[in-house]
């Protein structure tokens, strides 16, 4: 299938991918991300290194999965419903001929994977196959993976009915969200920003204990900041005009010009074209700012 098809196959339902996002595991996309990407206002996703090797090395990981177990793979040519929930829909990279889900990865380290012929994969990776043996009806899924290049594992995944019923449950709260346009309430900062950054109200909001510990937490980060700023001046001053620092033979810091900067210069351009410059002035929105006291 096309790139372009799939995607847009891909609106009208929740792929494995979106599982992990959907129950908040995700921490490359938000809930609110994903919504705005099946409604069709979401920004398209460049595709990144890893991507592209991913891509690039999946039908090598099919082949050493292939020869390894002896299995034959069969790469569906459609994207697969759910019987009963159509809007759960599965891209599979492979079913085995003994009635097994194929997922493949690529990861550069193998943190979050445990001992190869177990089934300790990363969260994100155990709700897509759930997913897909939820909408397969399959009761065992394989995952192979190529870790950094050269370390290849094949993990063993039963179907977990109750774990599967929980994400039914909560994909569908998702979908209907979609169908209905609510969107997710906002969970990252840039979101929070977005849709709160430019009015408040003249009310206290009482806080509990986990908002108590975020905001010691940041002041905690401040402090450190302070510190990091302090730390950096004294290294500056002793640098002074000099751009490189040592210790012995070995360099331990550098401190060098970039590459000149160009900027517009609105003031100077207010000031000699005063008319022009007042056509082309967007006043935005006042914004919050966020104090810890």
């Amino acid at each position: 299938m096309e790139n372009k098809q799939w995607l847009y196959a891909r609106r009208g339902g929740i792929g494995g991918s979106d599982a992990a996002v959907v129950l908040g595991l995700s921490h490359w996309k938000s809930p609110l991300q994903l919504y705005n990407e099946k409604i069709g206002e979401g920004e398209p996703i460049a595709e990144s290194e890893p991507m592209f090797w991913g891509k690039t090395l999946e039908p090598l990981i099919r082949q050493r999965y292939a020869d390894i177990t002896g299995y034959e793979v069969v790469i569906p040519n459609t994207i697969l419903r759910h019987p009963a929930h159509e809007w759960m829909i599965a891209n599979l990279d492979g079913i085995a001929n003994n009635d097994r889900v194929l997922e493949i990865k690529t990861a550069r380290i193998a943190n979050g994977w445990g001992e190869a012929g177990t089934d300790e994969i990363p969260d994100i990776y155990m709700a897509q196959v759930q997913h897909y043996m939820s909408v397969t009806g399959l009761k065992q899924a394989d995952v192979a993976v190529l870790i950094g290049g050269n370390d290849f594992r094949i993990y063993e995944i039963p179907a977990d009915e109750e774990v599967q019923a929980l994400m039914i449950e909560k994909e569908a709260e998702f979908w209907h969200m979609v169908e209905s346009k609510t969107p997710p309430e906002p969970r990252t900062y840039s979101e929070l920003k977005e849709k709160f950054g430019s009015a408040s109200k003249a009310q206290e909001v009482q806080a509990d204990e986990s908002v108590l510990r975020a905001v010691q937490r940041l002041k905690e980060i401040s402090a450190a900041k302070k510190e990091e700023d302090e730390l950096r001046a004294v290294i500056m001053a002793t640098l002074k005009e000099s751009d490189t620092l040592v210790f012995g033979s070995d360099v331990i810091a550098t401190w060098k010009a970039g590459k000149p900067v160009k900027r517009f210069d609105a003031k100077a351009f207010e000031a000699e074209n005063p008319e022009i410059y007042k056509q082309f002035v967007k006043e935005n929105p006042p914004i919050r700012r966020l104090i810890i006291k």
